[in-house]
């Protein structure tokens, strides 16, 4: 979701102790109250940042990620506990800074892995390892007037920060270009009239919909505009880690190809109300 390795980060916050949320859930079966089953064998030789465990930095962001009590469910939630079931390792997440603080934690190792609707890019590419494709997620415009991409010039625009469109945007709409720090703000504002548009995960706003519907408020997935380049082609969702993390770069691609032939990831798309098809995302590409 930013060109610069700066940008792209959503903010510069950093993850704490205070910010760390102990998830009771089990890999390798069990109630998920106790930890790891003692006769779990892990599919994969990998180390992590605290042994038995997999810390992620994430943030709510339905239906990706969603933080309640303690645990960490949403599509992206669900399948790194299935991914921790495979490795025999307990999740742990760390939600202190939000979504700014994400990449920045797996980046400076306070985080094995980062969640939250995180797309595959070239600039990204540069400071994490980005997983294979979980599935693909059409950006969209989000807007109570029917606007398209096409129809943005002139109109006052909001998106969150750390988005990878925003400095395009900013270029292109200049002072009506507005950027939050989080989706209550910026869909409150569109509420209330303050800005004409947003741009956002389709996935996102169609799912925050049918819980907290705006009156006339459409989603339309984007169209290609010579002033984003980022609208040009669907993106990938991924789970970035750390570059000097080989051995736990390679297991979360094949977990997650593995997750993807038995069905799994089509399971958890179709939970969630998303189309299943996304979940063939087709060969890694890069914004």
């Amino acid at each position: 979701m930013s060109p610069t390795p700066r940008t792209l980060v959503r903010a510069l916050s950093a993850g704490t102790a205070a910010g760390l949320l102990a998830i009771s859930l089990s890999a390798c079966g069990g109630s998920g109250t106790s930890g790891v089953a003692s006769d779990c064998k892990p599919a994969h030789e990998l180390e992590t940042l605290t042994p038995g465990e997999l810390t992620v930095a994430s943030y709510d962001y339905a239906p990706a990620t969603i933080l309640n009590g303690g645990s960490l469910t949403g599509a992206e939630g669900d399948l790194i506990n299935e991914i921790a079931k495979l490795e025999c390792l307990k999740v742990t997440v760390n939600s202190s800074g939000g979504a700014g603080a994400v990449i920045s934690s797996v980046q400076s190792k306070r985080a094995d892995i980062g969640s939250g609707n995180w797309l595959r890019t070239k600039e990204r590419a540069k400071i994490v390892h980005m997983s294979t494709p979980l599935w693909s997620d059409p950006q969209a415009v989000v807007s109570t007037k029917g606007l398209t991409s096409d129809d943005l010039e002139g109109q006052v625009v909001g998106s969150v920060a750390g988005n990878l469109w925003n400095d395009s945007m900013q270029k292109w709409l200049g002072d009506n270009f507005k950027v939050y720090q989080d989706d209550e703000s910026i869909y409150g504002d569109l509420k209330a009239g303050r800005i004409d548009a947003l741009v956002a995960s389709a996935a996102s706003a169609n799912y925050r919909f049918k819980d907290a519907p705006i009156e006339g408020a459409t989603v339309k997935n984007v169209n290609p505009n010579p002033h984003v380049p980022q609208f040009a082609a669907v993106g990938q969702v991924m789970l970035p880690s750390s570059l000097d993390n080989d051995t736990l770069g390679k297991a979360l691609d094949e977990d997650i190809k593995k997750l993807r032939e038995n069905g799994t990831i089509k399971k958890i798309l179709e939970k969630y109300g998303v189309d299943p098809a996304a979940g063939e995302p087709g060969a890694p590409s890069e914004l």
